[in-house]
């Protein structure tokens, strides 16, 4: 195996974004993705986010890789030996979407009116009505520009139903 060094982080002028985003936009939006409420517990509190980006990255040990925005708050608790949970959401969690689609607003929570599963005090949240989860430790984080892959080794998970996971395709690839 070989690895790479990391190229210098480009500097894009705003006319070269434009064009990138005219250019290559469309098709990178293409890229169909699932539609997930990674959660944490840390200190007593339950944090969670909506996020799209994440993938399969290994079989053995089983891993996934999580891309999440640098000013997302919940980042600094998403540290090495970390516990996170995926959980998969179908079209049928419509309730969940909408309470995690748009940013927190200071002392809501989040979480009030949505059933989760009965676990240890130190797990993080898991909602009885999604489709699966998956409980992951957090390994490594690695710089992605604007972003940061959270490569993170399964630990635990189940199927919760039987419904089709929800897909989200973008219709530019520079949005969410």
């Amino acid at each position: 195996m070989t690895t790479s060094t990391a190229a210098a982080p480009a500097v894009f002028s705003d006319t070269t974004k434009d064009a990138l985003k005219e250019k290559i936009g469309p098709a990178l939006g293409r890229i169909p993705s699932g539609v997930y409420i990674v959660t944490l517990m840390r200190d007593g509190q339950r944090h969670g986010i909506l996020a799209t980006w994440l993938a399969q990255a290994g079989f053995y040990p089983p891993k996934v890789s999580l891309a999440v925005n640098k000013e997302r708050p919940i980042l600094n608790a998403m540290v090495p030996g970390s516990l996170i949970t995926v959980n998969v959401l179908s079209s049928k969690n419509m309730d969940i979407f909408k309470k995690f689609a748009g940013p927190a607003a200071e002392g809501v929570d989040r979480f009030e009116g949505l059933n989760t599963l009965e676990r240890e005090a130190a797990s993080s949240p898991v909602f009885s009505e999604a489709v699966s989860f998956l409980e992951c430790r957090v390994e490594n984080l690695v710089n992605a520009g604007d972003h940061v892959i959270v490569l993170a080794e399964v630990v635990d998970g189940r199927v919760l139903s039987e419904e089709q996971p929800m897909t989200h395709i973008r219709k530019n690839g520079f949005n969410y």
